[in-house]
């Protein structure tokens, strides 16, 4: 131990190995946090909203509840209409001050300020009755998201539930489980950078390290007398970098704290890891260090003539590439079958298999690079890098790796995303634009007639059916086609009663399905059929004479509406017919928007910092490199070789194998995206699968990075002189 840290005191290089040392386990650890809290974010979110989800089946039957998403000035608002069941207590979350009672409402802050600042026609006149209170943080999802709970004497499509108690969320649930999926992913590829970013910090001066080591055990020294310097060597880096990562997360947690997610920014404490977690990454981190260091030794402490022999790689590493994919697409099976918790941890496994794959099969690779190059050189630089990559493919390959990953990932990334965007919800172009519809409606009109002059669309909807129990119904609308026409895509209408279908329907007996009682009703016996040419989910329009008994049913509202009375219009639909599902084109659009903004922005996010820390590691094991073989290029500045052609040598060293090594990890990423859109097409229920050509793009960027980190060696290379080859 008196010897690790009496080199530590007197050797300069040294002591730059061990600064690096702390600077790269500093980032990893602040990373890690990061990325562990991420999930820790979510689910706080889960539980601050465990209250809404509310609905059950017992018998504790307390209130009525209409969940329903509402929108204002491209804002999404959350809006739960309530009616008591029964008198008595109503439980309530943390948050919410009291049950709001019939004629009672309780808004967020952000909402109670928006309709203050609006005109009741455009938005107020939604949430009727006396304001008695606002919704606290506990309560919110986010700092400003729009909720609004509404009190009525009945709601006449409501949902039993106990009450607006909470409990533990569960963020998985989240859209079908896709964004559980893709938070884990980005977890995992992020995770794998961090580890490489620190196994080459512990790397660093190895080579030197283990001529010094293997000179004490020729000299005498103990198997275990070198493990403890070793480790003794490499732990101060570790520990300082360690705590210094722990202060870093803090603030990084506020700034992240600070990114939207879901339609806003988190509350201050969602970003902090558990203590338990902080100290088991802030432990693990320099004895992964440590380990690595270790690791390295075994030629050192067996053999301690070998220190300075070449290193072999075997070909049998590329075949981990083939076994990690098959775990992954088996993870892919066994997930589209499976669910709850374990769902997809086959899938994170063979992820992170195949990541560490790309790392185990790159010396080969690199290998056989310089072995091509040292057969077919034109300059000396490139005889020089020929023979290190060939020479040692270990050491040659270690700057590549998080350039490999960040690649692997980037590509990945590129292939979902496309993917992705046919995934979020859409506008199926049922109904025209500018039109709002109401459906599951089963109120008096009255009162909606009374608060708007817009044109309103009277409709029933139902099914076709040839009348047999499981027969296949064809889904249609009954209404008079001059008005349906109005706001449904795709209907040119003709004098008198006829059917408007894209061919003649399957059957001829009727059956509603969005009201309170089933209205049955036959088509006669000869009717004549019209084309009709909408593109959405309804597959016929009939008009209301050829179905006797269906006049005055309604189930569906359409409006018809124009820029200027669009918001007065919905807020007409929404106060006067409480709890209805409201199918407008604008809020589904904004819904979409904002998940696929979100996708986006943690694209970016993964890529930018897969890339920095890709490009961190390269620049350190670049460096390393060249404090390592101080010697070597102090020797060859003796014998007359320009600076230059040691700095173009350490470029081709470390571009040649990231050129060859990335394109197999593009591929890679473009497999492992497409077995990732196949489970998340699987967890939606729709979607596509196009492949652009932005998936290479991650190859350009790879090289770009690696130049710079090759750059970045320069300085390193030209404090080098013919003294260090004499010192020595």
């Amino acid at each position: 131990m008196r010897i690790a840290l009496a080199v530590l005191r007197r050797d300069r290089r040294s002591q730059v190995a061990t600064v690096l040392v702390a600077l790269g386990v500093m980032i990893a650890v602040s990373l890690v946090l990061w990325l562990v809290a991420a999930p820790n974010g979510l689910q706080a979110r889960a539980d601050r909203t465990a209250w809404r989800e509310v609905f059950t089946q017992n018998e504790d039957r307390t209130i009525s509840v209409a969940v329903n998403k509402d929108s204002f000035d491209g804002k999404l608002i959350e809006r739960f209409d309530v009616a008591r069941l029964k008198t008595g207590n109503v439980p309530v979350a943390a948050g919410i001050a009291k049950f709001p009672e019939a004629g009672e409402v309780l808004l967020s802050p952000a909402l109670a300020d928006l309709v203050r600042d609006t005109p009741a026609e455009k938005l107020g006149n939604r949430f009727p009755g006396k304001q008695i209170g606002v919704l606290g943080p506990e309560a919110l999802k986010f700092p400003g998201e729009l909720v609004a709970i509404v009190g009525h004497d009945k709601i006449e499509n409501g949902y039993p539930a106990p009450g607006l108690a909470g409990g533990s969320g569960s963020y998985r649930d989240d859209y079908h489980g896709m964004l559980y999926l893709l938070t884990r992913v980005g977890l995992v590829v992020l995770v794998v950078p961090c580890l490489v970013l620190v196994a080459s910090a512990a790397r660093l001066t190895a080579a030197k390290r283990e001529r010094r080591l293997a000179a004490l055990r020729l000299a005498g020294a103990s198997p275990r007398q070198v493990v403890i310097m070793t480790a003794v060597e490499t732990a101060v880096g570790g520990v300082v970098g360690s705590v210094l990562g722990v202060l870093l997360a803090q603030p990084f947690s506020h700034i992240t704290a600070k990114i939207p997610w879901e339609g806003g920014t988190w509350y201050p404490g969602d970003f902090v890891p558990s203590p338990a977690v902080v100290a088991a990454v802030a432990v693990l981190a320099p004895v992964l260090v440590i380990a690595a260091a270790i690791m390295g030794l075994r030629r050192v402490v067996n053999r301690p003539l070998a220190a300075e022999e070449q290193r072999k790689v075997r070909s049998w590493r590329l075949m981990t590439i083939a076994g990690a994919l098959g775990v992954f697409f088996l993870g892919i099976l066994y997930a589209q079958e499976a669910g709850g918790d374990n769902q997809f941890t086959v899938v994170l496994l063979g992820l992170g298999a195949v990541a560490v794959a790309l790392v185990l099969a790159g010396p080969v690779v690199t290998a056989w690079v310089g072995r091509f190059f040292v057969g077919r050189w034109r300059k000396p630089s490139t005889l020089l890098a020929g023979r290190r990559l060939a020479g040692d493919p270990v050491a040659a390959f270690r700057g590549s790796a998080g350039v490999v990953i960040a690649v692997f990932t980037g590509s990945m990334a590129l292939t979902m995303l496309p993917g992705l965007e046919s995934q979020v919800p859409f506008r199926d172009d049922t109904w025209k634009t500018d039109a709002i519809v109401a459906e599951q409606v089963t109120h008096d009109l009255t009162p909606l007639r009374l608060q708007t002059s817009a044109p309103i669309v009277t409709m029933l909807d139902g099914t076709v059916s040839a009348g047999a129990d499981g027969s296949y119904g064809s889904y249609v609308i009954v209404g008079k086609c001059a008005d349906v026409a109005k706001v449904l895509n795709g209907l040119s209408c003709q004098p008198g009663p006829a059917v408007y279908a894209y061919s003649q329907l399957n059957g001829d007996h009727f059956k509603s399905s969005g009201t309170k009682d089933d209205v049955t009703a036959k088509l006669p016996a000869q009717y004549e059929t019209r084309p009709f040419n909408g593109s959405g989910r309804i597959s016929g329009v009939i008009d209301p004479e050829l179905l006797p008994g269906v006049e005055g049913k309604v189930s569906m509202v359409g409006v018809p509406t124009t820029r200027e009375n669009r918001d007065a219009v919905h807020t007409a639909l929404v106060g006067t017919l409480p709890g209805v599902q409201l199918v407008d084109g604008e809020q589904r659009g904004l819904y979409g928007d904002t998940l696929m903004a979100d996708l986006q922005r943690a694209t970016v996010i993964g890529l930018s910092i897969a890339a920095v820390l890709g490009g961190i590691g390269a620049a350190v094991a670049a460096a390393g490199s060249v404090i390592d073989r101080r010697r070597t290029f102090g020797a060859l500045i003796a014998a007359g070789t320009p600076i230059r052609v040691l700095a173009h040598a350490l470029r081709r060293e470390v571009m040649l194998p990231v050129f060859a090594v990335t394109i197999g990890a593009c591929g890679a990423g473009i497999v492992v995206g497409i077995g990732l859109l196949t489970l998340a097409r699987g967890l939606v229920g729709r979607g596509e699968m196009p492949i652009t050509p932005w998936v290479l793009a991650p190859v350009a960027v790879g090289m770009v990075v690696a130049l710079v980190a090759a750059l970045s060696c320069g300085p390193v290379l030209r404090g080098i002189s013919p003294r260090d080859y004499a010192a020595e």
